[in-house]
């Protein structure tokens, strides 16, 4: 039987439910998004706030643009709520994968435990040979239990390699999932580059790039996205984030490029030379004004912030720093790069 405060808190629960309910309700009526499970999940995850990144994707599109797609929620929800069933499947392939092992050292224990019996055989018998007043029937039975010996360890053998194989090819099938879902859990599914998850993964990992000579954090934005996205469909919008994504990836080597969110892209770059780092800069602004997405689309405008990891960076200082150079690039006119050249505050 339940106490009173216990029913108290189960009510509180269900008016903050339906309540969230609620709003999901009215944001599916006034963007005219089908109320699919689907739909649904991204919206209620938005409206209770639980996931940060669909909240600030979510955010400017509601109350700024005051559009937001069908296909806009089922890109954030490949985004940043399939990553959560990954994330469980590959947890439950890490258990499979260790039983597996643990029945790997379970079929050598086993193997070692007749290997363990048949020395034990040979030295019986041998022992009894050594006597010399051995009699002919002692001599055949001694001669019986080493034949029969030695074929239990055979096909103790036989079964122990059929078992091995098959044990390491499921170890093997196991890890090349467990690799597939860990790759898949920071993969953008449009672009193919990073995602989110993997930019935050490497900004944790900020002490790997200060073994560079100089690091740099590029954040490039697309210029006036939302009227590709307006004029010729979101499948063209989509065309021209893939278009991006390989060409950042073909033009700066030794750089990983994940998509930051939206049209917005990050890119970690090693260069020997701060100048090496402007160069690059210009050279993206400079390919995107030339090359033509495609026939509808045709040619890109990109604005570009980029700043060099100081030896006092913190992530968040080293992406406040890259941030505010690709705003400035912004209300400079766009279409530019705004590069940071000192690697000191001072």
């Amino acid at each position: 039987m339940q106490s009173p405060g216990t029913d108290a808190l189960n009510n509180e629960q269900r008016e903050v439910a339906f309540a969230a309910a609620r709003k999901v309700l009215t944001f599916v009526s006034t963007f005219d998004t089908p109320p699919t499970p689907e739909v649904y999940e991204v919206w209620y995850r938005f409206v209770e706030g639980s996931n940060k990144d669909i909240v600030d994707q979510l955010t400017f599109a509601v109350n700024v643009a005051k559009v937001v797609t069908t296909k806009q929620l089922m890109d954030l929800r490949t985004q940043f709520l399939t990553s959560s069933d990954q994330q469980e499947m590959s947890q439950q392939v890490s258990l499979e994968l260790r039983d597996e092992i643990g029945e790997l050292q379970s079929i050598i224990t086993s193997q070692r435990s007749s290997g363990l019996e048949f020395v034990g055989t040979l030295e019986t018998v041998s022992q009894k040979l050594s006597d010399e007043q051995v009699s002919p029937d002692e001599l055949s039975n001694c001669v019986l239990r080493i034949v029969e010996s030695t074929e239990k360890m055979q096909r103790s053998i036989s079964d122990t390699d059929s078992k091995l194989l098959e044990a390491k090819n499921q170890v093997d099938v196991l890890r090349k999932s467990l690799v597939h879902f860990h790759q898949a859990m920071l993969t953008d599914p449009l672009t193919g580059v990073g995602n989110r998850r993997k930019f935050d993964n490497l900004m944790l990992k900020i002490d790997q790039f200060r073994q560079s000579d100089f690091a740099f954090l590029f954040l490039l934005d697309l210029d006036n996205f939302k009227v590709i996205n307006d004029t010729h469909g979101h499948l063209a919008g989509d065309d021209a984030l893939r278009f991006v994504a390989i060409a950042l990836k073909e033009l700066i080597e030794n750089s990983t490029v994940v998509r930051f969110g939206g049209d917005e892209f990050a890119v970690f770059v090693s260069v020997q030379h701060p100048d090496t780092a402007i160069d690059l800069a210009n050279k993206i602004c400079q390919h995107f004004a030339c090359s033509q997405v495609s026939e509808f689309v045709g040619k890109l405008s990109v604005s570009i912030g980029a700043a060099i990891l100081r030896a006092d960076d913190t992530s968040d200082s080293w992406f406040e720093r890259a941030d505010k150079l690709l705003i400035s690039a912004k209300k400079g006119g766009k279409h530019g790069a705004m590069v940071e050249r000192k690697h000191s505050a001072s």
